[in-house]
């Protein structure tokens, strides 16, 4: 784990989580995604590299980046195929282990929990739901009601909602774009590396801590939460 210096034993009411590669073990599930959208359509398949990194914007704004070739008139063709490969995939998506139990204890404990997500909001409901986390978060975003990261309008939003000071609360996320848009809000930010973008990559932004593996996130955030 790598941390960069915070005030001695600082610590957060609030977490806020991205969903996608930090909750849920998904990364590979995107990629295979979006990949076979582009075989459908006769696309220049991209590498699995360059289709992580665009994992955590909005589908639009990750669409202009990985496939720039592809024409207005073919977005919609493009989002129906990666919404096919996906959904057909869903049942095989759960939590990282012990996330949920992470969850649940914070709750529990009286932190506030929320979700800031480049999924739609039909997305994570239905994940939210089908994993069984209906009770656990008091408020979550999406790009279908704020603007995408690193933009920091859903965090903003989440803030003004939950009456939070930007002081306390923590963005935990598996990308970069997690990273910018909590330095954006005046949010620490706790990387994860075991999810779409590499630990030399997430380096590269600056986060307030850098945690390579679940366990190590899990610990880090029961030491600072609460």
């Amino acid at each position: 784990m790598t941390m960069y210096p915070t005030p001695p034993g600082k610590q957060y009411r609030a977490v806020i989580f991205d969903w996608d590669g930090t909750l849920l073990d998904s990364t590979h599930h995107i990629v295979g995604a979006l990949l076979g959208a582009c075989r459908d359509l006769g696309l220049r398949e991209p590498s699995r590299e360059e289709a992580g990194w665009v994992i955590g914007l909005s589908l639009q704004a990750a669409l202009y980046r990985l496939v720039p070739e592809l024409g207005a008139d073919r977005v919609d063709d493009f989002v129906d195929r990666y919404r096919t490969h996906f959904m057909a995939l869903q049942h095989e998506m759960h939590l990282f282990e012990g996330q949920a139990q992470l969850l649940r204890d914070l709750s529990a404990g009286g932190s506030v929990l929320g979700v800031a997500t480049g999924k739609s909001r039909r997305g994570l409901d239905d994940s939210i739901r089908r994993l069984g986390l209906q009770e656990v978060f008091r408020a979550t975003r999406t790009v279908d009601e704020a603007r995408g990261k690193p933009d920091p309008d859903m965090l903003l939003q989440l803030l003004a909602e939950l009456g939070l000071d930007p002081a306390a609360v923590l963005m935990v996320g598996d990308t970069t774009h997690d990273v910018l848009m909590a330095q954006a809000a005046g949010v620490d930010s706790l990387a994860v590396a075991y999810g779409a973008h590499a630990a030399s990559l997430l380096e590269s932004a600056r986060p307030t801590a850098l945690a390579a593996t679940v366990p190590d996130m899990q610990a880090w955030i029961r030491a600072r939460v609460g």
